[in-house]
């Protein structure tokens, strides 16, 4: 599992890499190409052909092309030696080794060629479209647009319900019977934006409007906002996404990353939890309270909870479907021994219990209890495979007989969310989490049918100084198993192990909830390192393409700035209004696009009990990074003021 989590997270950073060096230098090339428009046209305008300028722009890329790669590669090569050690610092416990890989080297190369390659073709249709004039003029050429207020409204307004409506309609509170609908208003929150932001300053004007003296205090700024936004929509919009990734990334690896310990805590509500069956782990209660207190550990609970594993399949109307082999079912009466409770489950009805406690409804289909051997068991397997895992009631009748099951109307079946009376556990041994509790004669009849391999005990331990008695256990269960020092080295995050006799016996491996801790850790750790530092990059190029299309305004912004002297506006108020207006510009980014991914990562973590905790971690991310802008806004404010005053 560590290595797939390893090997996901390198090829989203690699994907993410990818994309971000496209954007940045597609658009550094579209502006090096404008800038140099002048230079371009002087150069034709003295003889020099097309073919004359296409050879130097490739000769020019190539130079390019060459000292990036060199630079990059060597200073990759330099700064990944820092960057694995700080990812082995993350990690705590797990330890990757550094090695210069050709693979990687060549790799990067490859991509890094392709980009220039394209972006080479892409200077040469650029140079033969277009007359002399045109580019001598390309420098000064403006993006302009038309502001349509309206339109901006109505996508304000498409953009609420949609926000509203997604979350609703992905926990099939609205739209159930269409599940296209939750892609459609995804799609709507993210084209949005888009039209919102063409529009925004005209509709502030409006508003604005309503009220004539800030309206005519801030008119000047108004104005040359309006241009700004329609000339600047297209960067505005795609540097929000950048931040809208960069935000949901970080955000969600940082979130899931400080609330490990709340999110295993909800899982585990035991500090060792190991399962006893005919094969495995048969010891009495009394013997593994004596390892624990002789290891220095200190119980302050300890139940043994008895459970059938009982096939079950879930009625869907016309067809069956197979729910689990290995359903967990618990008696009334030792489920109210065991959480000290007096329920009452009817005859013929249950109780399905979670230890998950989530927003999402879980409504328990009609199903069907049954006591049926291996051989019963395969055929229906092979049925259900062939038909899109479903069998007829006709077969499964003739293929079940006379055996022994009991029937549960869904309207007899209650659901009960956040009940922790065991840890969640899923392997190829055993299933624990959510369990049926039946009346008392419906269990007996249940056991009374199933052979002893059905029945199985949950030891569930709460400790003090748990490290050493957890240590102590797994030997005297290894022991009492009769396997070799080969097993139960490492523990398991998700309980994942190969389908065969060695996976088995590796699935029957106590549990501790520190141990897991440490193992969500790393992994969670691994992710978040990687993402903050894809977070940084996608954050540190948005403010420079921002800062760089700001400057390629500056001629025009000086003839602005000297009319304005001309008739008798004050350096003062000059240097105020560009300070707003450089203001709204800057921000517009880290806010749309920090607004999005936190409301991404609200939807995506809104099933979860423990929501305001993550949102609180995420929201930290989103202050960090406004604090960034501010900073990079501060010294680039300077900057463009020495430019253009």
């Amino acid at each position: 599992m560590g290595k797939s989590s390893l090997y996901d997270t390198v090829i989203l950073s690699l994907i993410a890499t990818i994309v971000f060096s496209i954007i940045f230098i597609t658009y550094t090339n579209i502006s090096f190409l404008k800038n140099r428009g002048k230079e371009f046209g002087i150069y034709l305008t003295l003889g020099m052909t097309t073919k004359d300028l296409t050879k130097l722009i490739f000769i020019e890329n190539l130079g390019i092309m060459i000292v990036a790669l060199m630079t990059g590669i060597s200073g990759g090569v330099l700064f990944s030696r820092l960057f694995y050690m700080g990812l082995n610092k993350a990690l705590g416990v797990t330890t990757i080794l550094y090695e210069i890989n050709h693979e990687s080297i060549l790799l990067s190369i490859g991509i890094f060629t392709l980009i220039y390659v394209f972006n080479f073709l892409f200077n040469i249709i650029f140079i033969r479209k277009v007359s002399i004039m045109e580019v001598i003029k390309s420098h000064k050429k403006k993006e302009i647009g038309k502001a349509r207020m309206f339109i901006g409204t109505i996508s304000l307004v498409i953009l609420i319900m949609s926000t509203y409506c997604l979350p609703n309609a992905l926990f099939g509170e609205i739209f159930k019977e269409q599940p296209y609908m939750i892609w459609v208003f995804i799609i709507l929150i993210i084209i949005c934006p888009y039209v919102i932001i063409g529009s925004f300053i005209s509709m502030v004007k409006y508003a604005f409007s309503k009220f004539p003296r800030l309206y005519n205090n801030n008119i000047m700024t108004l104005s040359n906002l309006s241009h700004r936004f329609l000339a600047y929509k297209n960067v505005i919009y795609i540097l929000s996404l950048l931040v809208a990734g960069a935000m949901f990334f970080v955000g969600a690896s940082y979130s899931i990353h400080a609330t490990t310990r709340e999110e295993i805590n909800n899982d585990n509500p035991y500090d060792i939890m190991f399962v006893e069956s005919s094969e495995y782990n048969r010891v009495k209660k009394e013997e593994i309270s004596n390892i624990i207190n002789e290891n220095n550990g200190g119980i302050d609970r300890y139940n043994v909870l008895e459970y059938l594993e009982v096939p079950t399949f879930i009625d869907n109307g016309e067809a069956l479907s197979i729910g689990s082999f290995r359903q967990p079912v618990i008696s009334e009466k030792n489920y109210n021994e065991h959480m000290t409770t007096n329920v009452d489950v009817k005859p013929k009805g249950a109780i399905y219990l979670m230890v998950s406690n989530e927003r999402m409804v879980f409504e328990c289909p009609t199903s069907i209890l049954i006591n049926i051997d291996e051989e019963q068991r395969e055929e229906i397997r092979d049925i259900t495979l062939q038909n899109n895992f479903m069998i007829s009631k006709e077969d499964f009748k003739a293929i079940i007989g006379e055996s022994t099951s009991l029937y549960l109307d869904k309207s007899r079946i209650r659901v009960e969310e956040g009940i922790r009376f065991t840890n969640y556990r899923g392997t190829v041994g055993y299933f624990s989490g959510r369990a049926f509790v039946l009346d008392n004669e419906d269990y007996e009849v249940l056991e009374g049918s199933l052979g002893e391999g059905s029945l199985k005990k949950l030891h569930l331990i709460n400790v003090r100084n748990g490290d050493k008695a957890f240590e102590a256990l797994i030997h005297y269960l290894r022991d009492t198993n009769g396997l070799d020092d080969s097993y139960w080295n490492e523990g398991n995050l998700w309980g994942r192990t190969p389908n065969n006799e060695r996976g088995i016996d590796e699935s029957y491996r106590p549990v501790y909830k520190e141990e897991l801790l440490k193992l969500q850790l790393n992994n969670n750790g691994m992710v978040l390192f990687t993402m903050i530092f894809i977070g940084l990059l996608f954050v540190i190029a948005s403010g420079v393409v921002l800062y760089y299309k700001v400057l390629s305004d500056v001629d025009d912004e000086k003839e602005r700035l000297t009319s304005l002297t001309r008739i008798g506006v004050s350096e003062k108020e000059i240097k105020s209004m560009i300070y707003k207006e450089l203001g709204v510009v800057f921000f517009i980014p880290i806010n749309i696009g920090g607004g999005m991914g936190l409301y991404f990562l609200y939807v995506i973590f809104s099933n979860s009990g423990i929501l305001e905790l993550y949102m609180k971690k995420a929201f930290i991310i989103f202050m960090w990074g406004l604090m960034f802008q501010i900073l990079f806004y501060i010294i680039n404010r300077k900057k463009y003021l020495k430019e253009v005053m």
